[in-house]
């Protein structure tokens, strides 16, 4: 069975890695929000019947030496990322980023193995396979490092 929070672990680490970027003002980068809708809001507060508006686009944007991130996050138990995780509205978005001179990726972690790989849109071909040996191919492998972060962006020039 998958888990809801499937991406919660590569979540966190990207998080304290944008965080770290932020800090040592090496790059600007947000996680989006979901547009969400609440038919009624108390007085007091309290939200009643949220639903999600529309599709969210991506998982994080952001910008590095004046160029425009974004990026989507997923992780996978098996050795291969199951083609259903990517979506097409999340594709679409980023290859428009992408041909409008922006740069956008994915960033994958295989769990079982704690393995971190990013991958160029242009590289990302859902008619393959998206297996380990893949990603190995035509991604990069990203360490992680102590405090628990991920260094992409020194890696985003070789994309």
């Amino acid at each position: 069975m998958i888990s809801k929070n499937r991406g919660m672990i590569l979540e966190q680490i990207i998080n304290k890695t944008i965080k770290f970027y932020l800090e040592n003002n090496v790059a600007i980068f947000h996680k989006k929000n979901l547009d969400i809708s609440f038919k009624k809001v108390h007085n007091n507060n309290e939200l009643e019947n949220a639903i999600i508006a529309k599709k969210s686009t991506v998982d994080y944007y952001g910008v590095f030496k004046g160029n425009f991130i974004s990026f989507e996050a997923k992780s996978t138990n098996e050795n291969f990322l199951p083609k259903s995780n990517i979506k097409k509205h999340q594709l679409d978005y980023l290859r428009k980023i992408k041909n409008h001179g922006g740069i956008s990726f994915f960033i994958i972690l295989f769990k079982h193995l704690e393995r971190f790989f990013i991958i160029s849109i242009d590289k990302l071909n859902l008619k393959e396979s998206l297996n380990l040996t893949f990603f190995e191919k035509n991604g990069i492998e990203l360490e992680l490092m102590y405090p628990g972060i991920i260094d992409f962006v020194s890696v985003i020039e070789y994309l």
